[in-house]
C-alpha cells in the first residue's frame, strides 16, 4: 500500500497535542512538512509533494479563505482536512464551500485522525456526525422532511458521516 503523504499546517504552537505523534505512528502515513503557515518558506512545495493537507481552522482566521482556494486551485488533486474545535453550522458550510472534504472535531483527532485521512486520500467526504448532524437536521427542515432523516441509512456513493 502506498503511504499518504501529508503536509500538516497547525498555526503558531502545535494547536492539536498529540496530533502529530499519532500520525508518526500511523505506518501508512508520511509526515512530508510541518510550515506554521502558507507563506512559510518551502510550504508550497511540500504541498506539491502531498496527497493530503491537514490544516487547523486558524489558518482560515490567519490567511483567509482566498489562501485555501488558492491551494486547491494550484493543487486540486490535493484532499484537505480541517481540525475544527466547535464546528458551527455556518463554519461547516463555509469549510466544504472552500473545497475541504474532511472536516474533524478537535475532541475526536486522536481516535479518528488516521481513518479521516485515509477516507479523504480515497476520495471520501470525512464530515465528523456530531458536527454535521445539527446541519443536517435544519436542511431538513427548511425542505420540509421530518427528523426520521436521520434514521436512514447514508445513500451508497454518497459521503458517509463518520
Amino acid at each position: 500500500m502506498k503511504k499518504i503523504n501529508i503536509t500538516v499546517i497547525c498555526v503558531g504552537d502545535e494547536a492539536y497535542p498529540g496530533c502529530i505523534d499519532l500520525l508518526e505512528d500511523c505506518p501508512s502515513i508520511n509526515i512530508v512538512a510541518r510550515p506554521t503557515g502558507l507563506t512559510e518558506a518551502g510550504a508550497w512545495v511540500a504541498l506539491g509533494r502531498s496527497d493530503v493537507l491537514l490544516l487547523d481552522e486558524a489558518l482560515l482566521e490567519r490567511e483567509g479563505h482566498d489562501a485555501v482556494r488558492a491551494v486547491h486551485d494550484s493543487f486540486p488533486s490535493l484532499s484537505s482536512l480541517i481540525i475544527l474545535e466547535n464546528g458551527t453550522q455556518q463554519e461547516m458550510v463555509t469549510v466544504l464551500s472552500l473545497g475541504i472534504l474532511g472536516v474533524i472535531a478537535r475532541a475526536s483527532t486522536t481516535s479518528m485522525l488516521c481513518k479521516a485521512i485515509s477516507a479523504i486520500f480515497t476520495g471520501e467526504a470525512w464530515l465528523s456526525r456530531g458536527m454535521v448532524q445539527p446541519l443536517r437536521r435544519r436542511l431538513g427542515q427548511e425542505a420540509g422532511l421530518s427528523d426520521f432523516s436521520e434514521e436512514l441509512p447514508d445513500p451508497p456513493g454518497r459521503p458517509r458521516l463518520h
